[in-house]
Order: C-alpha cells, then sequence, then structure tokens
C-alpha cells in the first residue's frame, strides 16, 4: 500500500484526534533519546482517546503495516521508534490523573500523565509514587510501566513492576482488557496477565491505563555527599550503605568526570571536583531518621571518604538531586551523540567493571563518564562520540559488546531499568538459549503473532513480513554483532551460593526455614518472609503470594529474584536472575511463579535477604473493631509504615475480640524511639497494648486460603467472613485476608468448605481486580481468549 493510501484510510479514524505526515512533522518521531539512530515513521496518528486508538489499531490491520506505541520518546534504548517503517501511534492525548483513593492507597491514572504531574497531584494527599527516573518532568506513565522503569530512589523503593496493580491494554484486534485493577489481584483472569504486560516495551498491546499503588509521603530527608579519592574506597562505601540499618532510599555514585560535567555547567551546586562522588539519602519519619543522621555519616567516613557533608533542608536537597539529574542532557549538549548503557552487576564487581569500562573507552580514544545507581550496582556508562566520524560508531558499540560480556560474567544482567529496545538485541544470547529464547518468545506468540506491534525490539528475530516497511536503513541498524551470541548458549543454570555483599542467596526449593537460616548464618541477614518454619519454600510460595511482612518488603515475587525451573517434561531450565533488578526481556518469572503447575515447578530460588538490625519486636493491642480500623488507617497513612515489618489484624473464629499486631526489627538502640511512637497510636485509639521484646521471627503458617481486595473495603470482606469456621488475618496494607481453618475441624471436605465461603464474593473481588486462591481448591480452567493464550504457552512449555 502506498503512503498515500494509507494516510487516508488513517485519516478516517482520526475524527477528532491528528494526523501527522509532513516530512517535517515526522521528523519528530524519528528517534528517541538514544539519538543516533534514526528511523523514519509513514504516519504519526495521535487519537483523541481509547475508541480512536482502537479504530486506529483496527485500521492498520487491515491495512498489515507496522504499529509503534509512543509516549514521551525519552526511551534510551531505542524503544518507541518505527525500525520497519510504518505508524507510529502517539498517545499524548490521554492524560488524566482519573482517581486517587486515599483510603485504598492506589490511583487510576491514563498512559500518559507525565511522571511529574502525576507526583504534584498526588502531593496534596500526602501520598508519593516512588518510580523516579531522571526524565520525570516529561516521561509518561505509559513509557514507564512499558520499560519497568526505575530511578535513584528505587534502591529501596523498586521499581515500576512493584507498583502497578492493574493495566488497561488494547490488543492488536482492537479488543480492550484489563489485566488486574486496584486490587492488585488477577482479577476475572486465571492467570496474572499484567506480569508479562509490564516491561514488555511496547511488543504486546497500547496501554492506555494504569491502577498504581501508592505509599505515604516521607515526613522527612536527610541527604549526603561525600568524596573519595579511587573506585575502591567508593565501593567499600556502597556496600556498606547498602546493608546499613538506616535503608538508604538512594545509593548514587558520580565519577570526577561527571561532577565537573556538572560544575561546568548551569546546574553547578559547589560540588568537589576531582573524586568520586556518593550522592545518598534517608527518609522517613523526622524523630527516627534524625536519630540515624550521623551514623550514616560515619559510615561514609570510615569507608575513607575525604568529605562529607550533610542537610535536612529541602533546597539543598534538591539542588543536589538536580545537579544528579541532569547530567544526561548536559551530555547531550557537549558531545554530538552519547550512548548510554543500562546494565546490573552484583556489587562486589563495581570497581572492577567500571575500571574496564575506563580503560576500554580510553584505548578507543572516546571520552567516559560513569553517574548511576551504585546501590543496586545498576550501572550506567556514559560514551560520547560522534557519529559522523567514520567509525566511531563501530568503536563505542564494540566497547558495549565488551562491557555486556563482563557483566554476564559476573554475574549481571544487561538491563536493570531502561530496557533493550533495539539498541541490545545483539546481546540476548549471551542471556537466553535455545530453550529460554523459545520460552521468551512464546509471549509475543500470544498477543503478536506476526511481531507487527514494534517489530526488530527485544530480540533481534522479531521481525515484521508482512509490512511494506518503509525505511531503508532497518538493515543497516540491525547488523551489528551478529556473531555475539552463536557460542554462547546463554546463561548458566543458578548455582547454590551465598553473596554476603549483596545479601542474596541460591537455595533449594525445598529448602525450610532452618535450612535457609543456614545458609547465611553467622552473618546479620534474615528472610523476613516466611510463614511456616517446616513446610518448603516452593509450598509457601504456591499457598500465598504475601505474607505479614510484605507490607515492609513487598510480595514474595519481590523477593524472589530467579529460578531454575523445571518444564512439565523435566528439563530444567533458568528464568530470571542473581541481582535485584532486570528489564532483560518478558517478565515470565513474575507469571510463573504462582501458577499451578501445568507450567512447571520450580527447582532453586535465588533470593533476596534483609538486613538483620538486632532487635525483634511484636507489639499486640486489642480493642473495639472500629478503634483497631482507626489504628491501622493512621499508622499506614504515615511513613512510618515504611519501617514496621508488618501490620496485621488478628481476627478469630469467635467474634468476642481482635488483635492489632505490629512486628518489627530494628537497632536496640532505636526500640524505644518506635515504642514510644506505637503506644501513644495506641491510647489514641483506646486500645489496650501489650509488647514482647525479642520475640524471635513471627510465624503464622501456611493459609488455607487468601483474598486479596483492596485497603479500603478489605475490612468489610473480612467482616463477611468472619464467624464462619475460619480464623483471619488482615494484612493491612497489601489489602490480603490470609484463612486458618481451626485443626479440629479440619477435613477432606476443607476444600468444599472454602468455596462455599468465597464464591458468593469472587464476582465483587474480580470487579476490583482482587482474586482469592486457595492450596486446596484447583483453579477453574480458563474460557474463551484466555484458554487461546494458554495453550499457545503451554504448547512451548512442554515441549521436549
Amino acid at each position: 500500500m502506498s503512503v498515500d493510501s494509507l494516510t487516508q484510510q488513517l485519516a478516517l479514524q482520526l475524527t477528532r484526534g491528528r494526523l501527522l505526515t509532513a516530512p517535517a512533522q515526522l521528523a519528530g518521531y524519528d528517534t528517541d533519546a538514544l539519538g543516533y539512530k534514526t528511523y523514519r515513521p509513514d504516519a504519526v496518528a495521535i487519537p483523541a482517546d481509547v475508541e480512536e486508538l482502537k479504530a486506529v489499531l483496527k485500521a492498520t490491520a487491515e491495512l498489515n503495516v507496522p504499529v509503534t506505541m509512543r509516549g514521551a520518546g525519552t526511551s534510551l534504548s531505542g524503544g518507541p521508534v518505527a525500525a520497519q517503517g510504518g505508524v507510529v501511534i502517539h498517545t499524548s492525548a490521554m492524560k488524566k490523573v482519573r482517581h486517587i483513593s486515599t483510603d485504598g492507597f492506589w490511583c487510576e491514572v491514563e498512559c500518559s500523565v507525565p511522571l511529574n504531574s502525576l507526583d504534584a497531584a498526588l502531593a496534596p494527599f500526602g501520598l508519593f509514587y516512588p518510580p523516579d527516573p531522571s526524565s520525570g518532568p516529561v516521561c509518561t506513565l505509559g513509557g514507564n510501566v512499558a520499560m519497568n522503569a526505575g530511578g535513584a530512589h528505587c534502591f529501596r523503593y523498586g521499581v515500576t513492576s512493584n507498583y502497578v496493580l492493574g493495566v488497561e491494554a488494547v490488543l492488536l484486534d482492537g479488543s480492550v482488557h484489563r489485566f488486574g485493577g486496584p486490587a492488585g489481584g488477577r482479577g476475572e483472569w486465571r492467570e496474572d496477565w499484567k506480569r508479562l504486560m509490564v516491561g514488555s516495551e511496547g511488543t504486546l498491546a497500547a496501554f492506555t491505563r494504569f491502577w498504581l499503588r501508592l505509599l505515604p509521603r516521607p515526613e522527612k530527608c536527610w541527604t549526603y555527599r561525600a568524596t573519595f579519592r579511587d573506585l575502591k574506597s567508593a565501593e567499600s562505601a556502597i556496600q556498606k550503605l547498602a546493608l546499613h540499618a538506616s535503608f538508604p532510599v538512594a545509593i548514587e555514585l558520580m565519577d570526577p568526570r561527571c561532577v565537573a560535567m556538572v560544575e561546568n555547567s548551569p546546574m553547578a551546586v559547589g560540588l568537589p571536583q576531582d573524586a568520586f562522588l556518593i550522592v545518598t539519602e534517608i527518609d522517613g519519619p523526622a524523630v527516627l531518621v534524625d536519630a540515624r543522621a550521623e551514623a550514616v555519616a560515619e559510615v561514609l567516613r570510615a569507608s575513607g571518604a575525604m568529605d562529607v557533608q550533610f542537610s535536612d533542608d529541602d533546597g539543598v536537597r534538591k539542588g543536589l538531586w538536580k545537579a544528579r539529574k541532569v547530567a544526561g542532557g548536559l551530555m547531550g549538549q557537549i558531545s554530538p551523540d552519547f550512548l548510554v548503557q543500562d546494565a546490573v552487576i552484583p556489587k562486589r564487581a563495581l570497581a572492577e567493571v567500571l575500571q574496564l569500562v575506563y580503560d576500554e573507552a580510553d584505548a578507543a580514544g572516546l571520552p567516559a563518564v560513569n553517574v548511576f545507581h551504585a546501590g543496586d550496582g545498576n550501572l550506567h556508562p556514559n560514551f560520547l562520540f560522534d557519529s559522523r566520524k567514520p567509525g566511531e560508531i563501530e568503536k563505542v558499540e564494540a566497547i558495549s559488546k565488551r562491557l555486556m560480556q563482563r557483566v554476564v560474567e559476573v554475574g549481571g544482567t544487561l538491563s536493570g531499568e531502561h530496557g533493550i529496545g533495539n539498541d541490545k538485541t545483539a546481546y540476548m544470547p549471551m542471556v537466553f538459549g535455545p530453550d529460554t529464547l523459545r520460552l521468551q518468545l512464546a509471549v509475543p506468540r500470544i498477543f503478536n503473532r506476526d511481531h507487527r506491534l514494534n517489530p526488530l525490539k527485544v530480540f533481534s528475530n522479531r521481525r515484521f513480513g508482512g509490512g511494506n516497511g518503509s525505511s531503508s536503513n532497518t538493515a543497516k541498524h540491525e547488523q551489528k554483532h551478529e556473531d555475539t551470541g552463536k557460542a554462547t548458549r546463554g546463561l548458566p543454570l543458578l548455582s547454590h551460593y551465598f553473596d554476603e555483599v549483596d545479601g542474596t542467596c541460591c537455595v533449594p526449593a525445598s529448602a525450610t526455614a532452618a535450612e535457609l537460616n543456614a545458609v547465611f548464618a553467622p552473618h546479620p541477614f534474615r528472610f523476613p518472609l516466611l510463614l511456616d518454619q517446616t513446610s518448603s519454600l516452593a509450598e509457601q510460595v504456591a499457598a500465598t503470594g504475601f505474607s505479614p511482612a510484605s507490607s515492609r518488603f513487598g510480595p514474595w515475587c519481590d523477593n524472589i529474584m530467579g529460578m531454575n525451573w523445571q518444564l512439565p517434561g523435566g528439563r530444567v531450565v533458568r528464568i530470571g536472575e542473581r541481582v535485584v533488578k532486570s528489564t532483560t526481556g518478558y517478565d515470565l518469572f513474575r507469571f510463573l511463579l504462582h501458577t499451578d503447575g501445568r507450567f512447571g515447578k520450580p527447582q532453586d530460588f535465588a533470593i533476596r535477604l534483609r538486613s538483620d538490625c538486632g532487635s525483634h519486636h511484636t507489639l499486640l493491642a486489642n480493642g473495639t473493631v472500629n478503634n483497631i480500623r482507626q489504628a491501622m488507617h493512621r499508622i499506614l497513612s504515615t511513613s512510618w509504615m515504611h519501617w514496621l515489618d508488618s501490620i496485621d489484624v488478628l481476627l478469630p473464629v469467635t467474634k468476642d475480640h481482635q488483635t492489632l499486631r505490629i512486628s518489627l526489627n530494628c537497632p536496640p538502640e532505636e526500640l524505644a524511639v518506635y515504642l514510644t511512637w506505637l503506644h501513644a497510636i495506641c491510647k489514641q485509639n483506646s486500645l489496650t497494648a501489650k509488647s514482647n521484646v525479642n520475640a524471635g521471627h513471627m510465624c503464622d503458617w501456611l493459609p488455607d486460603f487468601v483474598v486479596k481486595d483492596t485497603p479500603e473495603s478489605v475490612f468489610d470482606t473480612a467482616a463477611q467472613l468472619r464467624g464462619r469456621g475460619f480464623s483471619l488475618i488482615v494484612l493491612g496494607y497489601n489489602a490480603v485476608i490470609h484463612g486458618y481453618s481451626e485443626t479440629a475441624k479440619k477435613s477432606a471436605d476443607i476444600g468444599g468448605r472454602i468455596q462455599q465461603l468465597l464464591q458468593p464474593i469472587e464476582s465483587q473481588l474480580a470487579s476490583i481486580g482482587g482474586d482469592w486462591s486457595s492450596r486446596h481448591v484447583v483453579r477453574p480452567e480458563a474460557k474463551g481468549k484466555e484458554a487461546e493464550w494458554l495453550s499457545i504457552l503451554l504448547e512451548e512449555f512442554e515441549k521436549d
């Protein structure tokens, strides 16, 4: 089809939106923030709303042309560009913040809301959405979800995938589906499909709306800057900060070249030059962070810092973070082109890999500037070059190849937050061998079989074969390093290990609590999500996605990084990583973790441990249902909730009493600060409190059933279920109900009793994106479209 015919057909669908076809207009869409690669689309459609978006997608299906979704175009990996020509769909008109639930700690937003605009909308309610990439003033939430964006403060708070409760997506056939919702569960689906959508880089569907989890804003921050003479001493400080009881929200490193670049610009804030600079921050309740402020400074001094300055002044803080975040923009001003890589490595290898970057760049005669998220080992080396000079692109790509090879060798992964795009597709065979590549490619087979949606991204063989792709430069851009993976078989299986620097380990899925604890003893670590002392990790994961400690540390899928997975035919493959951040391929790990065995089963888990701060404490408070609910909401509405391991309500079978249970782990010298605040909350809400110092790890055993609800309705749901033969534990912030049958009443018919209890609320839960499950009840079979999707996936998983 000619371009004229294409634009005529598209114009019929855009009665309220816009269609761009002029060369000058299209030039604004031929690249993303990667810059030096250009791909001119044939047309750009800007639909006014979801209905026009559906119409445009249907039209492109009939026209058989490739489609690329685009938000603000701030991607750094060659993601939202028309690599095979066709149509770019720019969703800029869909930018409403639709709802903010202050009681439920979630919001509903359209796909093109700029990140900082959401922050401004949340601020009056004392809430915030933690992911904070440097492009926050312009980047959109749609792009953030597509690339699983992170940012400086994700070291403690986590990346985008940790906050997506639900996704509304339009598939290529124009059908609209909601995966999850405000409750963050499966919704009406048998499986949790939103796990595959997040980080899919625009290759599966067009995103239109999201439901996002929120947190109360911290009451106070202390921000630090410390200078170090060399890489090794800076590396030592990073490793110690990462495990410190203050749990910094961010640990950033700027090398001397980056600092000099900032200080020689209008963004200068008086940073010392000719030294490595660490920027770190702690936040939380004022009384708590004030008590920790000097201890963090002492960690930096003890690690060899030449100078340490810290402040709780908001103006100083904003200036320092602005200096950190403008680095990318400044590089674009001082160099015709630059390439920023994005890899994650274990922190013990930081100095070694950074030195490799300097050595390779110096040998090639190219400047290299390092500024990155050091706390989680997320490297961002920037290579400055001029693509107009013969051979310079080839030099940069050769350096990138050697860097990625070393990243994989030391146990890292190709991307932590920028995604693969078309910039790193050549390196994917280093990670995915034939078996795992086949499983990865099964995902787009479900939703985008012909790769018409964002072709040539994530995997280089995702080429659309039916388009008229008018980009004559496609082949030139896609032929780099074709031999990269020919000698590799992907990553080996995870071996059993313990890394005391990163605080991670790999153990059999059959390991019990005692066996896991023995791996890291006598080091001061813990795995706070354990529910049962005698059941295996695999049994606990199969029983529920949450534990009481999920209030602070997130669900099980945020605390397991990867696994060795046995396929139905018996072959074992590696799914996931041994580092805490990854946007390398489709997120099969989170999708598979809580499936029911039809896709296989876990053999080993790579687990993220947490620092044991020394003092374990449990507070139990009794009172009326209303008073306990008020106390719970008060706690969850403050930044104290980030520092309490669990905040639960215990509801026994009989309705004569209920108990608020709070557990915490803190340095002994801080215990009085915690207890003073908690006892004040209890007094304000007429609760009778009893403390149990050094209570040790708390275990509730495996729940017989699990309900996933929203925080604003979970207590009403619990009231419906109470007094019907099950004791309940309500995990407040996560809005999860764990149900336990009384031992005396356990019987072969427990599954039937659970179904009788929960089926009446099934549609109510599905309507808000919630769900229920039980280890005693087999999930119903999928129906309709989902059955088709599962059959495609199972076909690949069941192959020998």
